[in-house]
């Protein structure tokens, strides 16, 4: 009896763990699907576009060539080049090879940044409201996610002496907001370590300087930068992503993925190449002109239902406070009008009365969308 009382108790670190709320909607809505209804994703943060042509015909290369055996568990030398001359043409840092590890999605790097500085007890500072994974992964390596706001009266009351690092996210999710310079020069003057998660890097569409951490740490004495291709190359399936960081924490990244992965998918890196070529670079212009004229779409409509709304210059997300339980808004709309919404509460506290509305749909399901929240909308107020 004690054996298989034993054998049936999960881990307990993943008793800490919350499901992943947008995946949660993602389920029901597809289940509506499953039953004939015409649902519209606002919900999911991938853009809807093809990846670039350029990149997946080096990817169809790389098969025919027979490139599908592992890497060099800190990637391919010619994809680690690439990236360092990305952010020595575009930041004017003179980043190593060397310090680049490449990594299955920007998650996994992220993963393999905090399980490289981390220990139980130690605390990390994040955004209110921010990714939901970031305050999973902080639990699960038995540190504790220490949520503020991200000024510097914020930050400094809650700073401590377990305080291990700081998660930047810029542009942010759910957010879209790019974070200011001081804050960035706070955590450098107070925090040991500053993981930048750069995945929206190059999603900006207004004028305002978005910060990459390198323009504070040429010398990554406390930067860990994560990147990747997923966002801004509409590669989410191809799993690629990277690290930035100084010899020894890439050090102990290279020895969590040579026991946990071996290496990144080797067909994605060679296809990666691409993503810096010119024809490449003219597809990506496009989607971020698209999206621009989404983003401005969302937020005449949120406006005009009378939500508030802060500045959402950057990423793919608008996440207006509707005045009401989010949770409760978004599970009714989408059983009702079968629109796809994300409960701001799964973003953390501060979002309880907010939804996220992701714009990376076709304009024209984005705009049937808002028109059945209106819809929705103008019949509860007649109730």
């Amino acid at each position: 009896m004690f054996y298989k009382m034993v054998m049936l108790m999960l881990s307990k670190k993943l008793l800490n763990f919350e499901s992943f709320e947008v995946m949660d909607i993602l389920a029901l809505a597809q289940k509506l699907e499953n039953e004939g209804k015409k649902v519209i994703h606002l919900e999911i943060g991938e853009p809807d576009f093809d990846t670039p042509k350029p990149i997946v015909d080096e990817g169809i290369k790389a098969l025919k060539e027979g490139k599908t055996h592992y890497t060099d568990s800190r990637g391919i030398l010619e994809l680690r080049k690439r990236i360092s001359e990305l952010y020595k043409n575009k930041y004017k840092a003179d980043i190593n090879p060397d310090n680049i590890i490449i990594t299955g999605g920007s998650s996994l790097g992220l993963f393999f940044a905090l399980s490289s500085i981390i220990d139980e007890g130690d605390e990390v500072l994040i955004q209110n409201p921010c990714y939901p994974c970031y305050k999973n992964f902080i639990r699960f390596l038995g540190a504790k996610p220490v949520f503020c706001d991200f000024t510097v009266e914020s930050l400094e009351k809650h700073l401590s002496d377990k305080t291990k690092a700081i998660i930047i996210n810029s542009p942010s999710n759910p957010l879209g907001e790019v974070v200011d310079k001081e804050i960035y020069e706070f955590a450098y003057e107070n925090i040991p370590y500053i993981i930048s998660d750069e995945i929206y890097n190059g999603l900006v569409y207004e004028e305002g300087k978005c910060y990459s951490a390198i323009e504070f740490d040429e010398n990554l004495e406390k930067t860990i930068l994560i990147n990747g291709f997923s966002k801004l190359y509409a590669m989410t399936g191809w799993r690629i992503g990277y690290v930035i960081s100084n010899e020894k924490i890439i050090e102990a990244v290279l020895k969590l993925q040579q026991n946990l992965f071996i290496s990144a998918p080797t067909i994605s890196q060679y296809a990666a190449l691409k993503a810096f070529e010119k024809e490449t670079e003219k597809e990506i212009n496009s989607m971020i002109k698209d999206f621009n004229k989404r983003r401005k779409l969302v937020l005449k409509y949120v406006k005009d239902f009378g939500w508030k709304v802060n500045n959402p210059i950057g990423a793919y997300y608008v996440f207006p406070n509707i005045g009401e339980d989010g949770r409760e808004f978004a599970y009714k709309l989408l059983k009702e009008k079968y629109v796809a919404l994300t409960p701001g509460i799964g973003f953390g506290s501060k979002g309880k009365n907010h939804i996220r509305i992701s714009y990376a749909n076709s304009y024209e399901n984005i705009k049937e969308g808002l028109e059945r929240i209106k819809d929705f909308l103008d019949e509860n107020r007649r109730r």
